[in-house]
C-alpha cells in the first residue's frame, strides 16, 4: 500500500482552494508557478515523507512548506493569507482520500523580503501523519 503522499497534496490544495481564500483574499493557490502568475499566491512547497508504518498498517508523517508570495506593500496581506492557512490546515479534519488523516499541525512560519525589494514570501510549515 502506498504512503498517501499524492492524496495528502490533493487534500490541502482542496482546503486551501476555498471562497475565503480565492474570493475574500483575491489569492490563488497553485501546485506548480507559472510564467507571469498573479500576486498573491499560495503555492504547495516542498515535502518530507518519513515512514510511520507499524506491523500491519502503513503510514507516514509528512512536513510540508505552503509558501505564500505577495506583492502589497508591507506585509499584511502576506500574514493576513498566513492566518487564513492556518485556521484550515491547523488541528484539521481534512479528508485525504483512502488514508486517515491522524493530525496536521503548525510547526512554524516566516516571511523575508525577496531580492527584488517589492516581494514577500512567507514560508508555513505544517506536520502531519496519515495512516492507511
Amino acid at each position: 500500500m502506498a504512503i498517501g503522499q499524492f492524496a495528502f497534496q490533493q487534500a490541502i490544495f482542496t482546503t486551501l482552494n476555498v471562497a475565503a481564500i480565492t474570493d475574500t483574499l483575491s489569492c490563488g493557490v497553485v501546485d506548480e508557478v507559472k510564467q507571469n502568475q498573479a500576486y498573491p499566491f499560495i503555492a504547495i512547497g516542498e515535502e518530507t515523507a518519513i515512514d510511520y508504518s507499524t506491523k500491519d498498517i502503513d503510514g507516514g508523517e509528512y512536513t510540508v512548506n505552503i509558501d505564500i508570495w505577495s506583492q502589497y506593500k508591507g506585509s499584511k496581506e502576506c500574514k493576513q493569507i498566513m492566518d487564513k492557512v492556518h485556521d484550515l490546515l491547523h488541528d484539521s479534519s481534512i479528508s485525504v482520500t483512502g488514508f486517515n488523516l491522524i493530525n496536521v499541525r503548525f510547526e512554524y512560519s516566516d516571511i523575508m523580503r525577496d531580492p527584488d525589494g517589492v516581494t514577500r514570501h512567507g514560508i508555513m510549515r505544517f506536520r502531519a501523519i496519515i495512516l492507511g
